[in-house]
């Protein structure tokens, strides 16, 4: 099991982490990008970890 965490004190907005996650776990909501419904049904594939130009986006395995 994996979790989803994007930083908002890092968060550029750019939306890139959004565009690339296949579970659709994560949204821009007009400012920064957030996880929406269950952080947990993250998949684990680090596909927003490896767009993310800031580093806001972090995965972690339980």
């Amino acid at each position: 099991m994996f979790i989803i965490t994007i930083d908002p004190d890092s968060c550029s907005g750019c939306d890139a982490c959004a565009d690339s996650c296949p579970a659709h776990l994560l949204k821009f909501n007009g400012e920064i990008t957030e996880v929406v419904g269950d952080e947990t049904e993250c998949m684990g594939c680090e596909s927003c970890v490896s767009v993310c130009p800031t580093g806001a986006a972090s995965i972690m395995e339980m």
